[in-house]
């Protein structure tokens, strides 16, 4: 197999592929396998146990063939091969991709070839293809509901099902879900499902994302292929334009995130700015992190409103009556007295981080240790769901 690829393409191609690669993995789970077919395509695969990736790049493959290289030695030295020139002057330069010894496959960029290790691609699970699509969205929409729920994605590689995304399609809609037990992140988008009766995916949170980045193409089919044999899984597919990744579904379990969403009353409610909130709620972070009493990893803040607006403050392990925090713009439900609720300060900057519009509206229900609600409403369409962060306080002594 050989293949001559301009610098910029191959590039872009090994970060999109080169984003479920694990460079520590045997082989040949840290691969790239490189194809080429009789019609002249070039095909990039990465895999590993919870995704395979592929793009297609038409119109560059000289034969028909295919070898498997380390993708971190790869990308690497086309890096190296052009160290020192400026990219514009690259972008366009000529790569050749020679296969024709998979045991040693080079790479070529000027007056430079150099050889690389091929590595035995017979358990590669090869190129990936799209499975029967079951919806469409728009591309951009749902790398920007990704990007809204993926704070609340679980990092605990012991509770798997939390790491995920669920897209719940239902006609008409995709509502994307994330949780980690202490948030949950909820955002939907308008979709062209199939099927009348729906479906629930869970995939992979950080590979999904990944693949969102790389993106280009206006739409996504999303698609599902059910596991046909005791050694095939369940994979979810998206197709964006050159690029197809499928990744694994993650399993039952999941918490009910309608039955969560749907039984959150609020009792009292603030409007307020997000801006100016989100500016003083780093604000806090700062004053948390400078403090030499506070030690812990988990920083708190407390959220206090008043009938004349909020306070954002931070919560010191000692002398905590004496902290003095400034009333910002707020139009609250409360008439007279406080109420106030303790959070951890990351999980509330990456709620207000996450909301799409300006104006903010939190909604706490009648005991400060159940779930809070922040939402944004001033620019969604009538006809969807808003953005919606549910945020678990903490339990203060």
């Amino acid at each position: 197999m050989a293949a001559v690829v301009p610098y910029r393409d191959l590039r872009a191609a090994l970060a999109t592929v080169g984003a479920v690669l694990n460079r520590t993995n045997p082989p040949p789970w840290n691969g790239i396998l490189i194809t080429g077919d009789p019609g002249g395509t070039l095909t990039l695969t990465a895999a590993s146990s919870s995704a395979t990736v592929s793009i297609r790049l038409p119109g560059v493959a000289r034969s028909a063939g295919r070898f498997l290289v380390d993708g971190w030695a790869l990308t690497r030295m086309c890096t190296a091969l052009v160290r020192g020139e400026r990219r514009r002057d690259t972008d366009d330069q000529p790569v050749l991709l020679d296969g024709s010894d998979p045991a040693a496959p080079t790479v070529t960029i000027g007056e430079y070839t150099v050889p690389l290790t091929g590595l035995p691609a017979d358990d590669h699970p090869g190129d990936c293809r799209p499975a029967p699509t079951i919806a469409t969205v728009d591309g951009d929409a749902l790398r920007d509901a990704v990007d809204r729920v993926l704070p609340a994605v679980g990092q605990q590689d012991t509770l798997p099902i939390l790491t995920g995304i669920r897209l719940s399609l239902t006609p008409g809609r995709a509502t994307v879900v994330a949780t980690d037990r202490y948030r949950m992140a909820i955002d939907t988008l308008p979709a062209t499902v199939t099927e009348p009766t729906g479906h629930e995916l869970l995939v992979p949170g950080k590979a999904l994302a990944a693949c969102a980045e790389r993106w280009t193409a206006p739409s996504v089919q999303i698609g599902r292929h059910r596991a046909e044999s005791v050694r095939d899984v369940d994979r979810v597919t998206f197709s964006c334009g050159q690029i197809t990744a499928s990744l694994v579904e993650l399993g039952e379990g999941y918490p009910s995130w309608r039955r969560l969403a749907d039984t959150h009353s609020a009792r009292h409610t603030a409007t307020f700015d997000r801006a100016a909130v989100q500016a003083h709620v780093g604000r806090v972070l700062a004053i948390l992190n400078a403090h030499p009493k506070v030690t812990d990893h988990i920083k708190i803040m407390t959220l206090t409103l008043t009938p004349d607006g909020l306070r954002v403050a931070p919560l010191l392990p000692e002398h905590r009556d004496r902290v003095n925090a400034p009333v910002l713009p707020a139009t609250t439900s409360l008439t007279a007295g406080t109420m106030c609720w303790a959070f951890n300060v990351a999980y509330v900057r990456d709620a207000l981080a996450a909301l799409p519009f300006d104006t903010v509206m939190f909604s706490g229900q009648a005991d400060a240790d159940k779930s809070v609600l922040f939402t944004s409403t001033d620019g969604q369409a009538a006809e969807m769901p808003p953005y919606r962060h549910l945020l678990m306080p903490i339990r203060r002594n």
